[in-house]
């Protein structure tokens, strides 16, 4: 849109009436383009005031802080513009869980840190298969390495297996 307004909003202290009136005037007009860039512009100047910026309105005199910007949006924007330059950002946190044998099954305990191991390496069978155990149920489970997946293993019995280290073999449940 406006190069030297749009430069404005990234240096200046100042947000002067002309920039102001642009942003205003940018909602108007039916382009997306226009919207989109009162957003930029917007997020900008908010983005600025959450690291720290002083930045004066020309007009009314006012040291904005992000509070009072985002009232200022709000009165002065539509809903959809206000919504987009507050939005809030969620960092979703993964946690993590191990399975830890109790009464009647097993219990999801969260685990203190992603590094947790859930299988223990038994033996490879060739390059892209080999044999690991789930360490909570001491179940014998083929790991495809190529596509890392893990399918247990059945006996010819149809049977799981677990690994008995003792003897070093793979003894049916």
């Amino acid at each position: 849109m406006n190069e030297e307004l749009f430069n404005e909003a990234a240096k200046s202290n100042v947000l002067t009436k002309k920039l102001i009136d642009q942003l205003q005037e940018s909602m108007t007009y039916s382009s997306i383009s226009f919207i989109n860039w009162t957003i930029e512009v917007l997020t900008l100047i908010k983005n600025r005031l959450e690291r720290g910026d002083r930045i004066t309105d020309e007009v009314s005199g006012e040291v904005y802080t992000t509070k009072t910007f985002q009232k200022f949006v709000k009165e002065n924007f539509s809903s959809y513009i206000a919504s987009q330059v507050f939005k809030e950002v969620i960092k979703p946190e993964k946690i993590y869980f191990s399975l830890k044998a109790c009464d009647g099954g097993y219990s999801l305990i969260a685990a203190d840190s992603d590094s947790e191991k859930t299988y223990a390496w038994i033996s490879s069978l060739s390059k892209r298969f080999s044999l690991v155990e789930m360490i909570a149920t001491g179940v014998v489970y083929v790991k495809d390495v190529r596509t890392d997946t893990y399918q247990p293993f059945i006996s010819g019995n149809g049977k799981y297996c677990r690994y008995d280290r003792e003897k070093g073999i793979l003894a049916e449940i």
